[in-house]
């Protein structure tokens, strides 16, 4: 008892809004520092009140549950007030509980333990079972910050995966209330609601699935949750999955789907779980995408391609004034932002603008570093490129949502053979391509790069996989291997398995991060 009522006074602690010094009212978190106050006092405020940070450009998460947890906390406090004594009684207005006596212990007179900025995060957001459950910006934010929880061993997996693979529910609830991430792959690809799924147990698929767990995220061999659970024949589960949002349609890199793998048996499990579905995935996906681009200001890693010297002096100041930005100087997987000259919002394709597309970073116009100030960055939204060449080409906004949600690469499941490109071919000034280059790209985007000129009468067996991106009944739906050529090359294959197309084709579905339908 000792112990948690000193913890109730630290939560109680931690909810005080540092500007008022009461109990926060509609509370928000600061980001720069994760302090809470109340809602009202942000429009006058530039730094935080307590440790005196400068605010960010959007300076607060929003989290519903925040205020509910509040109430909660008061609710505790009341009900367990019985059980303590002040000798001196506690100042709500300073924060002050220095001098608490609880009820059949001796008075110690030492302050509450201290409680660092993580503690302070996971603290706020487990006061009980009901208002425990962290939302997506918790789970994100506890994976940027609370490095231990996230730590991951040799085979990639983290502290999650394990305990879900052995079904030690307690283990796994306590984690999710210290933020762990649900949706974290480990180096095979599975997530941890695969490894819950193939441990059979529904009663930690229906946990996971309460902390916005993204539930259609392909892992090995592109095998959903739901191909799995029909696999292993746990027909609860396929129920619990298929009415929370799992697609029955989903293919797996040899194009089979759940219904496919189904028994007689299983399908009719799954065509009743569809009948009754309660939630799709669409409210998750929207919340994790909206809370990872506000997470993407807090480690701004600028790779600047630019002609003018004046926005590169601008940069390094900005760099000066916000502890938030670093420049880069070479484009590595590093980086999580490529800024680049444009013209009404639109810039011209060169290879560095390829590769941000593959890789999933923000890709800026130079106005966003003219526009911002001192003491302001903008929002990243309104300067992010319009298109590659033309506003129809908009592939740098499409892979950053593939990314979010953790889909395969562009070129997943697709061979290609790069026909007389060994030396350097240039596309246009900005654009100049060998097979060096090529190979990278493909290969960042999940394609393999073939030595040799594919036989279409011999395809390997393992070779012989389904484009995850493929448009459903279009003409690359089983098309796995793509001879591609910069000037004309014969014979022309046109065949349902294996293509010849020109460089123009590869490069358009870089620019739309697309695998666009062949002419």
């Amino acid at each position: 008892m000792n112990s948690f009522l000193i913890a109730l006074e630290a939560v109680k602690q931690d909810y005080t809004c540092r500007v008022c010094n009461e109990l926060c009212k509609k509370p928000v978190t600061l980001k720069c520092c994760f302090h809470l106050i109340c809602e009202e006092h942000i429009k006058d405020l530039f730094k935080c009140p307590t440790c005196d940070l400068p605010l960010l450009d959007k300076p607060v998460y929003k989290d519903d549950t925040l205020e509910a947890s509040v109430n909660s906390t008061l609710e505790l406090d009341k009900i367990f007030s019985q059980f303590k004594t002040d000798t001196n009684p506690i100042d709500e207005s300073k924060g002050d509980n220095k001098n608490v006596t609880i009820r059949g212990t001796r008075n110690t007179k030492k302050p509450a333990p201290k409680i660092n900025k993580v503690n302070r995060e996971l603290r706020k957001k487990s006061t009980d079972d009901e208002t425990s459950k962290i939302s997506p910006q918790t789970t994100i934010t506890g994976q940027k910050l609370i490095k231990n929880i996230e730590k991951r061993n040799k085979k990639g997996e983290t502290a999650l995966h394990v305990f879900c693979r052995h079904g030690k529910i307690d283990k796994v609830q306590e984690l999710l209330n210290e933020g762990a991430n649900t949706n974290t792959k480990d180096h095979a690809g599975w997530t941890p609601l695969h490894e819950a799924v193939q441990s059979g147990r529904l009663d930690m698929v229906k946990l996971l699935l309460t902390y916005k767990t993204l539930i259609n995220v392909p892992g090995p061999d592109n095998e959903t949750p739901l191909h799995e659970a029909v696999r292993y024949n746990h027909k609860d589960i396929v129920n619990e999955l298929v009415i929370n949002g799992a697609d029955l349609n989903a293919k797996n890199s040899k194009g089979e789907t759940p219904i496919q793998l189904a028994t007689n048996e299983m399908k009719e499990t799954l065509e009743m779980a569809m009948e009754n579905i309660i939630q799709t995935q669409t409210v998750n996906i929207t919340n994790i995408s909206s809370v990872q681009m506000e997470l993407d200001y807090d480690d701004i890693r600028v790779y600047c391609v630019t002609q003018y010297r004046t926005t590169q002096n601008k940069l390094k100041t900005l760099v000066k004034h916000h502890s938030n930005i670093t420049i880069e100087s070479k484009f590595t997987k590093r980086v999580t932002h490529l800024v680049v000259d444009t013209e009404d919002g639109i810039c011209l394709s060169s290879v560095d603008v390829l590769q941000g597309i593959i890789y999933g970073v923000w890709i800026l116009s130079t106005e966003w570093i003219t526009k911002s100030t001192e003491n302001h960055l903008e929002d990243f939204n309104e300067f992010e490129i319009k298109g590659i060449g033309t506003t129809k080409y908009n592939g740098a906004k499409n892979s950053r949502y593939n990314k979010y949600k953790q889909l395969p690469g562009l070129f997943n499941g697709c061979h290609f053979y790069l026909h007389n490109f060994n030396t350097n071919f240039e596309i246009t000034k900005t654009l100049i391509l060998n097979k060096t280059i090529l190979s990278k790209l493909i290969n960042d985007a999940g394609g393999v790069v073939l030595r040799r000129i594919p036989n279409p009468e011999s395809i390997p067996e393992n070779e012989k996989l389904v484009p995850y991106h493929a448009k459903k009944g279009g003409k690359l739906e089983i098309c796995s291997h793509y001879i591609i050529f910069k000037d004309i090359y014969e014979p022309k294959y046109n065949m349902k398995h294996l293509k010849a197309l020109p460089i123009a084709w590869l490069l358009e579905c870089i620019e739309k991060y697309e695998l666009c339908e062949p002419e």
